[in-house]
């Protein structure tokens, strides 16, 4: 009967597609040189910053990032970049190109985003260097959000919503950094 059982298991496992892991992917050499030019196509992972760490981004606001990705699929694929611990407040340049070479990404695009000046820094990463290839500084129309007393906006359906507008300017000068991205590949 378990050679039965194991015999159904396997022809079950071998019929499904082949999964897409962290381990598929090529390590990430250490190198202590930026390129001057892009692999593509690429792993590219994303990691939206607000206040000092990392946010998931709302629905609206990660539809806008799943059509971007859609439309630079010729360049390679986008992920959320996974953080691991939630509850550390400050993540540093250094932490998020170090846990997106450990998940095996070439590069990663941070999106640091400033709800109370209504703006965002977009960096993009080489993880193997940790070096910066491109970088490109966006202010939504308009003034950005404060919270209540002018400290932080703590509320999230607000800080939704003053992040959805920085998004929508954000997004087309992401998409002109990876069309640069395209011209200078090897």
């Amino acid at each position: 009967m378990k050679p039965m059982l194991f015999a159904c298991c396997a022809a079950l496992l071998s019929a499904c597609a082949a999964p897409s892991f962290v381990g598929d992917a090529a390590p990430i050499a250490i190198t202590t040189e930026t390129p001057e030019h892009f692999d593509l196509p690429a792993r590219f992972a994303v990691a939206r910053v607000v206040y000092g760490s990392t946010h998931a981004a709302g629905a609206e606001e990660t539809s806008l990032w799943t059509d971007l990705a859609d439309r630079a699929a010729e360049i390679g694929s986008f992920t959320p970049l996974v953080t691991g611990d939630s509850n550390r407040r400050y993540w540093s340049k250094p932490n998020l190109v170090e846990n997106a070479r450990a998940q095996r990404y070439d590069y990663l695009i941070k999106v640091q985003m400033y709800p109370s000046e209504g703006s965002a820094e977009v960096t993009l990463f080489h993880t193997g260097s940790a070096g910066v290839m491109a970088t490109v500084q966006v202010a939504s129309p308009g003034r950005g959000q404060r919270g209540f007393w002018g400290g932080r906006i703590k509320k999230p359906a607000r800080l939704e919503r003053a992040t959805l507008k920085i998004a929508k300017s954000t997004i087309p000068k992401v998409e002109d950094m990876l069309n640069g991205a395209l011209l200078r590949q090897r």
